[in-house]
């Protein structure tokens, strides 16, 4: 990659948001500090107002000390990313210990946090997206006597996931709508929505963690002109290693470690579409968007659909994604945009 492909790219860019949020995205791949996309000021990161709120209290040192209660997925996560001076570590009902490759951030009991700090001056942070669940950890601090005022609740939806993949697009008459990675059929629901009075002719959806397609398969079962199929997507039609199980977060692996790993099939949208009109595409499918990509080669070259790629998952994407597209169709516009609190959900789009 030359600064003559970054600048190619940087200039394809339609807006200063998009301009914005690709320099970010350099520095996050280039550094490793997600701060570059999560300390950006509020336009840039498309968010709702609770989510805004959240951010705010989250980042202000009103208190000693923070801890995160959830050491799961999004409890790291926010460790991880957002600059929190205070933070002394987590509290989890279920794990002890310290967090993988967090040198020192050691993972409380409730009563051993209390035990320790007290919980004066602490700023208690559930980041546990799931309503029953915070809210049973809520009703468990105020049991102990935290008062209301120190215990922060992450929103159940943290992402602004209602606009993301369709905000910058207008529907035409006759969509032709290609879900790569469908997980629960919202974002087929949302086109669906997006195309209004307009109607669209048909949703292909793929979706190859089992879980997920069984949902998919009942949710859309009765719509009209919509097809779910168990498969990947990829450069080629084959069997490859799936790491399943894992909700939104399934995806393929190039070899088998520690993870549950289900061998599935996966079809190249070239040869599986062969024939049939294209107006747009998503992919979200875990780093495996630019071998998909390269199997709608010929769909993008010779129908250009509207693109809405996840450009967040590998270091690499933020430049061979875009790079690949404007191979494809050098007249194709780029837009970026950002979707969550976190430095995941950053979309590609092109038209």
């Amino acid at each position: 990659m030359t600064f003559t492909d970054m600048r190619k790219i940087y200039t394809h860019f339609q807006d200063g948001i998009s301009r914005k949020l690709f320099t970010a995205r350099l520095n996050v791949s280039a550094t490793g500090d997600a701060g570059y996309i999560t300390m950006l000021p509020a336009e840039y990161r498309n968010l709702n107002a609770d989510i805004e709120n959240f951010r705010a209290e989250l980042l202000s040192e009103d208190r000693k000390r923070t801890v995160i209660f959830g050491a799961g997925f999004n409890g790291v996560s926010i460790a991880r990313e957002m600059h929190m001076e205070s933070l002394v570590g987590f509290i989890d009902n279920y794990r002890s210990g310290q967090i993988e490759n967090m040198t020192g951030m050691p993972i409380f009991s409730v009563d051993h946090y209390i035990g320790q700090y007290g919980i004066k001056h602490t700023k208690f942070v559930i980041s546990v997206s799931d309503r029953e669940a915070a809210g049973e950890i809520y009703a468990q601090l105020t049991t102990e006597g935290v008062d209301a005022d120190s215990i922060l609740v992450i929103p159940a939806e943290y992402r602004n996931n209602t606009s993301q993949y369709f905000d910058l697009f207008t529907p035409d008459e006759h969509e032709v709508f290609v879900d790569c990675g469908c997980f629960d059929a919202s974002t087929a629901f949302h086109f669906a929505g997006w195309c209004g009075r307009k109607g669209y002719d048909k949703i292909w959806c793929f979706e190859p963690d089992k879980s997920s397609y069984e949902i998919c398969k009942s949710l859309c079962a009765g719509w009209r002109d919509c097809v779910v199929y168990p498969y990947g997507v990829s450069e080629q039609s084959g069997t490859v290693l799936f790491e399943s199980g894992k909700k939104e977060e399934s995806r393929i692996v190039k070899q088998v470690g520690q993870e549950r790993c289900d061998a599935i099939e996966t079809v190249a949208l070239d040869e599986f579409l062969r024939g049939e009109r294209v107006t747009f595409i998503k992919m979200d499918i875990e780093g495996a968007e630019i071998d998909a990509l390269k199997g709608a080669a010929q769909i993008i070259r010779d129908q250009k659909p509207k693109l809405a790629i996840s450009i967040y998952h590998r270091a690499e994407d933020i430049i061979e994604i875009p790079k690949l597209i404007l191979d494809l169709r050098p007249d194709y516009k780029l837009y970026l945009r950002h979707y969550s609190l976190l430095s995941n959900e950053t979309v590609l789009y092109a038209c």
